[in-house]
């Protein structure tokens, strides 16, 4: 049969886009029994936006007959024509079109619109659809299929804990205990810090009253610190420098993000909101999950799982030295962040994490580097 015969051709040159890496698309343009311009896609390969495969094979036509003209000529394409190049057939006044796999979001050749049958324009093409459908769609649905799988195992999983790690906090909870101790007549202990770093809300207040024979219930410590944690984060908290353009870079890049923090929504939200990259964050592994505190690398996988990301695939950030270790634990790439008020472990959180930061620009240079290169 006269159609199968060119079709197939235009499926070898599906097949040359599809080994290129492009979405594979063949088109070729038949005159008189003669094939005078033939193209596949190669928008990726040559970088434009023009280079469809309908739109290649109509300049080689219009070369070979030495006109613009291309009325006695049939074209054949795998795919239903965008509205680009259904446009491009009407100009350049092709008579029959025949196409293989509908297009059901941009084809304009029925699906969306039928451009070459609109009374309005000019000039009307015959059009044959769904011809050797099976194996143009086919071939779509095999290099797409592949495309997903590629697009998984690039991206990555980006971990961040909040505060002292992207979040400028190192003073408040210092302010915040201060406060609690001073209020009862008390020094704050020098180590208490380093004691409760790792610990979650209600196991801090559980220690602080058994430790230091506090009067309140536990209940009454934590709205106590929740109260006066909530108002210095809405009013005073901020990110530190480089982390918002660093989270939206790995964002555009097409990578997951995630949190990972022992606090609760009603203090990091506020902050993420008032920088406006809540909607960067795919994840939120918090104090709401009841999770063991970061002595134990649950949080972090958990927060992995949550992003659909394997743990080998994911780069944990973090200030303190049991959470370095327990995502090391966890089998995550681990990098050390400065924080001020951990700068007594620095030596140590620099042996433990694959590296070591003082400023999120260094990530960001770092990735933009290695994508020049």
């Amino acid at each position: 049969m006269e159609h199968e015969y060119y079709m197939k051709l235009a499926l070898k040159q599906a097949k040359q886009a599809y080994d290129m890496g492009e979405v594979p698309i063949g088109c070729v343009i038949e005159h008189n029994g003669e094939v005078i311009g033939e193209g596949c896609n190669m928008r990726i390969s040559q970088n434009n936006a023009l280079a469809h495969a309908e739109v290649i094979a109509i300049n080689k036509a219009c070369d070979k007959v030495g006109d613009w003209r291309l009325e006695k000529c049939t074209l054949y394409v795998t795919v239903e024509p965008c509205p680009m190049c259904a446009g491009a057939i009407l100009q350049a006044r092709i008579p029959r079109v025949v196409y293989g796999a509908a297009n059901k979001k941009a084809g304009c050749v029925g699906s969306v619109y039928n451009m070459l049958n609109d009374s309005r324009f000019n000039h009307k093409a015959e059009i044959t659809s769904g011809f050797m459908e099976k194996e143009c769609s086919e071939l779509m649905k095999k290099f797409f299929k592949e495309f997903r799988e590629k697009e998984k195992t690039k991206k990555c999983g980006y971990i961040f804990d909040f505060d002292g790690t992207i979040a400028d906090s190192s003073y408040l909870w210092v302010k915040v205990d201060r406060d609690f101790f001073a209020c009862r007549g008390m020094e704050i202990p020098s180590d208490y810090a380093e004691k409760i770093s790792t610990m979650s809300f209600y196991e801090g207040a559980v220690f602080t009253k058994a430790t230091y024979n506090i009067e309140e219930s536990v209940e009454e410590i934590m709205k106590e610190w929740h109260n006066a944690a909530v108002h210095e984060y809405e009013k005073n908290v901020a990110l530190k420098e480089n982390v918002v353009d660093y989270i939206r870079f790995l964002k555009r890049k097409g990578h997951k993000v995630g949190l990972a923090t022992a606090s609760n929504p009603e203090f990091y939200l506020p902050v993420l909101k008032k920088y406006a990259i809540t909607e960067c964050f795919d994840a939120f592994a918090d104090g709401t999950l009841k999770l063991p505190n970061k002595e134990n690398p649950d949080i972090y996988i958990r927060c992995a799982e949550l992003m659909n990301i394997e743990t080998k695939r994911c780069t944990v950030y973090e200030d303190i030295l049991q959470g370095v270790k327990s995502a090391k634990k966890a089998g995550m790439t681990v990098v050390g962040v400065y924080d001020e008020r951990n700068r007594h472990s620095a030596t140590e959180i620099k042996a433990a994490a694959d590296r070591y930061i003082m400023d999120f620009g260094q990530e960001l240079k770092a990735m933009t580097d290695h994508k020049r290169g």
